[in-house]
């Protein structure tokens, strides 16, 4: 048993950041699927609006898992990591980086070899800010969308009552505003660039 939990705790630790929150999304968005076909609501035209948003939000997030994105994800990384250490490791060996011999449109006076000298490919560094940045884009995106997200279910499910609310010209355009917020989000994190955040996976 003790083997099973790390063993899941070890895929957890694996798993992107973004993945995770996009995780989180489908676990409430289906159990709110599930919930509301055992205890359905009144046909209300405001709740009919926050069901659109999570019906489409969790086909999106179910898209998004079948993609080949987030099949991919860590070999993109793994790549992107091991080639510039892979190069600079030959350049630092001495070996010859093997380049074409003949270029179209480019005169050996155009280049900067030498005979028999060996070619430094700077490897592609990113500036020191943007993981961290990318970091707190993703966590601010995961809770703004999961607080938008959590009211709405709450609003949706309180009955009567929350009737009541969704009746008001204020409670209904701030729900319009959370479902745009709810929509933003997710769409924000499936469509996450990965290529140059693999220093932010926990």
């Amino acid at each position: 048993m003790r083997s099973c939990f790390a063993a899941l705790r070890a895929g957890l630790a694996r798993i992107h950041p973004v993945d995770k929150s996009l995780l989180l999304f489908m676990v409430l968005l289906l159990l709110q699927s599930a919930y509301s076909i055992f205890f359905p609501s009144e046909a209300d035209p405001a709740v009919g609006d926050i069901d659109v948003i999570i019906r489409t939000s969790s086909a999106a997030i179910f898209g998004y898992f079948l993609s080949a994105n987030f099949v991919n994800r860590s070999s993109v990384q793994t790549e992107m990591v091991s080639a510039p250490a892979a190069l600079t490791t030959a350049a630092q060996a001495g070996t010859e980086v093997s380049t074409p011999k003949s270029q179209i449109g480019f005169t050996s006076e155009d280049t900067a070899l030498e005979s028999g000298g060996t070619q430094s490919i700077p490897s592609p560094s990113l500036p020191a800010w943007l993981p961290d940045t990318n970091c707190l884009q993703v966590a601010t995106a995961t809770v703004i969308g999961l607080f938008c997200l959590l009211v709405l279910l709450i609003l949706r499910n309180m009955g009567a009552s929350g009737s009541q609310l969704l009746a008001s010209d204020s409670v209904s355009a701030t729900v319009v505003q959370f479902r745009d917020f709810v929509s933003g989000c997710v769409g924000f994190l499936i469509g996450f660039p990965t290529h140059d955040n693999n220093r932010t996976s926990a």
